[in-house]
């Protein structure tokens, strides 16, 4: 409860000093009055029997002279005390004085008002969420419970020291009846259009406050009339204004019709409002066939190889021949010759030209005309050269090692500096995937799961407190488009039954967004293959090697086709 208040403005009625109240309620002792307003005070106590703290809240003594508000305070307090919640202020007792207050014995709560939090500076996003969803989960107890607290304000809200909403103030509460009210009640502000008419209210005039009270956490007012867009004081997205436009709506059939719809869609504003960009679900993660390369050039290490190959040949080759002597092999270390080696070497590579040896010239025989010498002179052919041993080669400088080509990391990394006609091409292909609304399945997932969350959430009612932790864990998984963990075998059958529906919907919806992104993808890929064979044509080699990766890339992926996600995808290639 609030710390102790200033008594600048006067009482709403002879409120009873600490002394006095000490007197009227003996087994309680009092400390100190804590908050005061039109419709009652509240006390620190202590209960002396239990040895706890406790608020007691007493009204003003007309409402006791009063036997019609007297049977009404009576049924109406024993239903409070049965909303035994973990966001609703307990009521321990109840009751009415010798000097005709009722009162209300209830938990005290240690922490501040929701009004102070509001008034100390904007709250971030995250907890007005929280506070949001914790209210809504108040109020659909309460509502289950055939409540309506009907006073739903910052100044009935308290937020303990954990951050725990409790709302508290139920000395307006009644019985859903459906019934028409012929006096207003609440706080204006916060009062539904159908009160201040004196029509007939039901949850919804709840869910109306609600709604001004998450207006208020994010703006710091209240709306006026007409009212201004949330965006207008605090830097959220749109969405929250949507949310608190349809709580707020002045026709209650166009309204949240339970405050567990409410709070799923509070739940998703909140994954949305934080997350630059949409997660992925798990499910999204399909695998697709890799596209064929068009050209050779993934075959540059191969081609290495080869050239390596044909060095080391050539060093243990027969050395030329010349015109007038040849070198011969030994002949204890045959070697095959190079025609056979050549044809040993990949295919790729044309072998070498091999320039065959000269024929060794004849002996020139001497011509008929040549007078005969006097004397016969026989000329002996020349002598063969003897056979030689093969010597090892002199050492010769090394071959020039190839330059190895750029990896695909590499020619990724520079994509949108280096290559603008390639960046153009691939923002075309992202322009059309976002606008297929069959291959982006992120909004018909958002709207499954907005159906989805609800029915989880009225299911924690009838939930075993030891089953509920899984209940809400599911819920903040849907709600933050994270990956589900398998059913629980202790799952009550209900709340699997459930979860096979939605795990089935999800399938269609991811399956649907399967076909129809790798429909897009394909046609796209068939630009990225021709741009490679053009670059190809113009000897552009890494310009076409980097058009093949990305094309081999686009089929790989699970979801948007960004640069950024083909570039870590090609890169691996």
């Amino acid at each position: 409860m609030a710390d102790d208040i200033p008594y600048a403005h006067p009482l709403p009625f002879d409120v009873p000093s600490v002394e006095e109240m000490n007197a009227l309620l003996p087994q309680y002792e009092f400390r100190k009055l804590a908050a005061f307003g039109g419709m009652g005070a509240v006390y620190r106590a202590q209960q002396a029997s239990l040895d706890r703290p406790v608020a007691v809240k007493i009204l003003p003594p007309a409402f006791g002279k009063e036997a019609e508000f007297a049977d009404r305070f009576k049924t109406e307090a024993r239903a409070m005390a049965k909303l035994n919640h973990t966001n609703i202020v307990t009521v321990y007792d109840f009751g009415i004085t010798r000097e005709g207050h009722f009162y209300l014995v209830m938990e005290w709560v240690e922490g501040h008002t929701l009004h102070e939090l509001v008034e100390k500076g904007s709250l971030p996003l995250s907890k007005v969420a929280n506070y949001g969803m914790q209210l809504c989960d108040a109020l659909y107890f309460a509502h289950s419970h055939k409540i309506l607290h009907r006073d739903v304000k910052p100044g009935n809200i308290m937020v303990n020291e954990e951050n725990r909403v409790k709302v508290a103030d139920f000395g307006l509460a009644r019985p859903m009846t459906g019934e028409a009210e012929e006096n207003p009640f609440g706080t204006p502000d916060y009062a539904a259009p159908e009160i201040m008419d004196k029509r007939s209210v039901d949850q919804r005039a709840d869910i109306f406050a609600a709604g001004v009270v998450l207006y208020e956490m994010l703006t710091g007012r209240v709306p006026a009339v007409p009212r201004r867009s949330v965006t207008e004081y605090a830097p959220v997205s749109k969405r929250w204004d949507e949310i608190i436009a349809k709580a707020t709506d002045s026709d209650p059939d166009k309204r949240y019709p339970d405050a567990l719809e409410f709070r799923a869609h509070i739940a998703a504003a909140l994954s949305l409002g934080t997350a630059a960009t949409e997660p992925k679900s798990a499910s999204e993660n399909s695998e697709l066939p890799l596209a064929e390369p068009v050209a050779s050039y993934f075959q540059w290490p191969k081609i290495a190889l080869a050239a390596m190959t044909i060095v080391i040949a050539l060093l243990v080759v027969l050395l030329q021949f010349s015109g007038e002597a040849r070198k011969v092999i030994d002949p204890v270390k045959p070697v095959p010759k190079i025609e056979k080696i050549v044809k040993t070497l990949p295919q790729i590579v044309e072998p070498p030209l091999i320039e065959k040896p000269k024929k060794a010239q004849k002996a020139v025989e001497p011509s008929e005309k040549v007078e005969k010498p006097k004397k016969l002179v026989t000329v002996e052919p020349p002598m063969p050269a003897p056979p030689m041993v093969a010597s090892k080669p002199e050492p010769s400088t090394p071959p020039p090692v190839p330059v190895p080509a750029p990896t695909s990391a590499e020619l990724l990394a520079k994509l949108e500096s280096s290559d603008p006609e390639l960046k153009q091409i691939l923002g075309d292909i992202t322009a059309a995937w976002d606008a297929n609304p069959e291959a982006n399945p992120g909004a018909a997932k958002k709207d499954l799961g907005f159906k989805y969350i609800p029915y989880l959430q009225k299911t924690l009612a009838a939930t075993p407190p030891a089953q509920r932790e899984m209940i809400l864990s599911e819920i903040s998984n849907v709600a933050n488009n994270q990956p589900l963990p398998p059913v629980d075998e202790a799952w009550p059958a209900a709340l699997k039954q459930l979860r096979q529906t939605y795990d089935t919907q999800i399938t269609a919806i991811t399956s649907k967004a399967a076909i129809a992104s790798k429909a897009i993808l394909q046609a796209q890929q068939a630009t990225l293959l021709q741009l490679a064979k053009d670059r190809a044509a113009k000897g552009d080699k890494d310009g076409a090697r980097r058009a093949e990766i990305v094309a081999a890339a686009l089929l790989q992926l699970n979801g948007r086709p960004t640069i950024d996600a083909l570039k870590e995808i090609g890169g691996k290639l």
